[in-house]
């Protein structure tokens, strides 16, 4: 999949979300049909509650949500459920880089996969460059069976 195949309504919404929340990193989910993996249905912005993690855990999470995003493991279940309901799938897992590129870091690759494989698997991730509170550019991401990695 191609940026320019994800429809620009929905586009629109995750880059107002994204220049809402500067100069915290956002996230959230594209969902779409569980049979047909083209039709997308919906946005679901999530919380980025790495600051409250770091709180209580710096240790763990020594980083801050201007730098990082944690999704709250009950919003996941949540959103588990609401798409077993809807019969949808998690197509596009975004989320925003402060003050930086669109690129994928060592840290993204490390939480989206797990042991060699993707933690979702046939799901994509999009990165939103934030700068100066304007979304400046986008990369979406998707896994390589050869390389063992998301890539471009």
């Amino acid at each position: 999949m191609k940026v320019s195949e994800i429809p620009s309504g929905f586009l629109k919404m995750i880059f107002e979300q994204a220049e809402k929340e500067y100069p915290h990193e956002c996230c959230g989910m594209i969902l779409g049909s569980r049979q047909k993996k083209e039709d997308f249905s919906r946005v679901r912005p999530c919380a980025n509650v790495y600051d409250r993690y770091h709180e209580l855990d710096p240790a763990n999470f020594p980083r801050t949500s201007r730098t990082a995003y944690f999704m709250d493991p009950r919003e996941l279940l949540a959103i588990q459920k609401e798409i077993r309901e809807k019969d949808e799938a998690i197509r596009v897992i975004y989320h925003s880089h402060i003050d930086a590129g669109a690129y994928f870091s060592e840290e993204d690759q490390r939480v989206a996969a797990s042991e060699g494989e993707p933690a979702y698997p046939g799901v994509e991730y999009l990165v939103l460059s934030v700068k100066e509170g304007k979304v400046w550019n986008t990369s979406l991401y998707h896994w390589d069976n050869q390389r063992k990695e998301f890539v471009l």
